[in-house]
């Protein structure tokens, strides 16, 4: 079977770390790894495998894509989008007799009092 060695995440997993505000003992603590690897996965030296990819962001509260290179997240995307979206609703005639309902009928509407069992 052959394993699979991701190389490349050490900036990734520092960064996360800082902001987790976490001490490379306190993450190798909570991974269930030695000091040392926290250190040499950091500095780059080695690699590090699918299960460690997983405990490392476990103990990051994270998801293990995240500290992958060369990956794009979800909200990337999103922020790619933000343009485009902008234009179009920048484009969007609104009726000129305004809503059919004020916000407020509407919170009415869907508040939890006003809904019946």
């Amino acid at each position: 079977m052959t394993r699979i060695v991701y190389r490349g995440v050490g900036p990734r997993v520092a960064y996360a770390r800082r902001v987790a505000d976490l001490t490379q003992a306190e993450l190798a603590r909570a991974a269930n790894v030695a000091l040392g690897t926290v250190r040499k996965i950091e500095r780059n030296e080695r690699g590090i495998s699918g299960d460690l990819l997983d405990a490392v962001a476990a103990a990051l509260d994270i998801d293990p894509v995240r500290l992958l290179p060369d990956t794009e997240r979800s909200d990337d995307r999103l922020h790619q989008a933000m343009p485009s979206l902008s234009a179009v609703l920048a484009e969007y005639e609104a009726p000129e007799d305004g809503p059919c309902r004020t916000p407020e009928a509407l919170g009415e509407r869907f508040s939890p009092s006003s809904s019946s069992a």
